[in-house]
This record gives C-alpha cells, structure tokens and sequence, in this order.
C-alpha cells in the first residue's frame, strides 16, 4: 500500500474548467486506502472522464497528485501551498495526545506510589468484600492500552475507561481476570485486550434469558434450568454477531471457551487440555471463584481464601469439582498470601 506521504489530496474546484495538466492524476481508493493512475500528464480530461470522477468522489474517493509534483501543481494552478489544506501540517489526533497523556500519567502514579502489591491488596479486597482498589488499578493501566494495535485493543481500554468505574460482579471478573494474567506473566497489550473484551462480553447471553436465571444458585437448578443457563455462549456467540462489533479471532474464542475445563467437563464442546485457551480458563477460573465467593453456586457465599485453598488442595466441595490445571491454582494460591490460606485450612 503507498502511504499518505507520497501524496496529496486536491479538490476537484482546483482543476477548474481546464482539461490538461502537467501533472498526473491520481485516485485514492478509501476501502483498499490504495492509490492508482487516473489521468497521465498532459492526458485530455474531457467530459466523460469529468463525469466518472465525479462518480468516484461520489463513493467517497478522492483526487491526489503525487508529492513530487507539488511544485508542478501550485506553479499550474497558480495557488499558494498553504491554500491546500492536505499539504498542511497536521497536528496529533486526539486520541494520540490522549493516549500519549495516560501513559505519562499512569507512569507517574507508578513512580510515586511504587509497585502495586498486588498480593496484599487482593487478600484484603476479599476479607473486606471491596474491590475497588483492584478494580481502579486494573483500570489506570487498561486505559493506557496502544490504540494502534487493533480494534479489540482499542475497545478494551474503551470498556476500561467508561465501564470500569465500580465495584460490581462483572468489574471483580474483569478486574481479578486482569491482575491474574499479569501474575502469569500475560502482560502484553494484545493479549490484555483480547482478555477484557472477552470477560466483558462472555456472559452477555444470559441477558436473552429469564432474569432470575442470572441471579438462581447453580447448583440449585433444576436440570431443565441448567440445561437452558448452557446455552448462553451460544447466545452470546449470536449476540456478538448481530451487532457487528469488531472483535480478533482470538478474543472470540475467549468468549467461546470460558466455561470450558482442562478435564473436559466444561461446555459447550467438552474442550479437554491444551485445546482450551489459558486465557479463557482465567476468565473462567475468575468468574467461578466469584460466583462461588458471592453465593451464586451454592446458595451461601464462602470466603475467597476458603474456595482457593480447596481448589488447590483438590478438595471436591459441590460446585468445585471443576479442573483449571496447575498453572491457574498456582496463580490463584500466589495472589493469596499463606497466612491467610493457612488460616483457611
């Protein structure tokens, strides 16, 4: 593809009525962002090459002439440089200044605060029932995701910036999904923000069923009820689908595979081992602890500490015969510190 510096753009006014010019012409393709030839130099512009350009420009085209002719074309058409507005320098966009701004910010809290003790301060968001600290940590640092990635990446910063704001149970999903890929060692940009996009979205089906679905102790379902609380990735899958959203490949496997279990228990395609993406075992891993935490598995919420100690220990209390791998339990017992699961035991 020819970049934008090679050429620049005129306004059809600027040709007036004439029908030669000693420069080429050239048409900018806006899908393709390709140039091509048009018009050689000294080529007659008659009325029927007049008319399809017009229709060019109509589809949202646009005329340009090579920047090595510039001198040519402002001798020609007898106008000054600063009279095309293409040929003028242009500033940051704002979302680059934007950009370029938090991350100064975001490097200046790190410097005065020092490093964030990511295992003292999940400890006590979960004695305390308070996320907030954890949740506008993983905030300050998903709004400095690099715009220039790709779409995903620029919509989780987005979701960051105008979701991440509470302390709410998708906000502890994301937010412990977050700091938990971090501990892995799962930091870059790409990989992040395939990761929010996807804890964010992940139980969007559930919002095309029976509210109280949502809100129902799994394991106080009838068979009938789990059968339909199942089907939500692939509501989910829909959804997102319908709406356009531009998502990567990955990202929607994410979706896709959350409630998938290295042992092949999970659903909806019984993925086994190293088939599942990590990333959506720690999604998944993220949103079962929560749930089982806040009572949304048995009924009764159970301290954090109480739930990561069992899973570690492969202890099988109902709603936790579930298998992550030894990876996931590692990082979840890590976040933890050992006074307090020792306290759990």
């Amino acid at each position: 593809m020819t970049t934008d510096q090679n050429y620049f753009h005129i306004e059809l006014e600027m040709l007036k009525e004439d029908t030669l010019f000693p420069f080429h012409l050239h048409v900018f393709h806006p899908i393709s962002e390709s140039y091509s030839l048009f018009l050689p130099a000294n080529s007659p512009f008659d009325d029927e090459k007049r008319e399809f350009i017009n229709f060019i420009l109509s589809k949202g085209g646009e005329i340009a002439v090579a920047t090595n002719q510039k001198k040519t074309f402002l001798t020609d058409r007898e106008i000054k440089e600063e009279d095309v507005p293409s040929l003028q320098q242009k500033g940051p966009h704002d979302i680059e200044l934007q950009y370029e701004d938090r991350v100064a910010k975001l490097a200046i809290r790190k410097k005065t605060r020092g490093p964030f003790d990511l295992k003292s301060e999940i400890t006590l968001a979960a004695l305390a029932d308070n996320f907030e600290t954890l949740i506008e940590s993983a905030r300050e640092s998903l709004m400095a995701l690099s715009p220039y990635i790709n779409h995903t990446t620029s919509l989780a910063a987005y979701l960051a910036e105008h979701l991440l704001i509470e302390d709410n149970f998708i906000n502890r999903i994301v937010a412990v999904s977050y700091h938990m890929a971090c501990n892995c060692n799962m930091k870059d940009e790409e990989t992040l923000g395939d990761l929010i996009c996807a804890a964010y979205f992940s139980h969007l089906g559930l919002t095309q069923m029976d509210f109280y679905l949502s809100q129902k102790a799994q394991l106080e379902m009838y068979d009938e009820e789990k059968k339909t609380y199942r089907q939500h990735p692939g509501l989910t899958h829909h959804l997102i689908r319908k709406s356009g959203v531009e998502l990567s490949d990955r990202c929607i496997k994410l979706i896709n595979q959350h409630h998938e279990r290295c042992d092949g228990s999970g659903y909806p395609e019984n993925t086994k081992g190293s088939f599942i993406e990590p990333l959506a075992l720690i999604i998944g891993a993220s949103a079962h602890i929560l749930e089982y935490y806040s009572g949304r598995i048995t009924g009764t919420k159970t301290p954090l500490q109480v739930i990561v100690k069992n899973l570690k220990n492969k202890t099988l209390s109902p709603g936790l015969e579930i298998e992550f791998g030894d990876t996931i339990y590692e990082a979840l017992s890590f976040l933890l510190s050992e006074d307090i699961l020792s306290e759990a035991a």
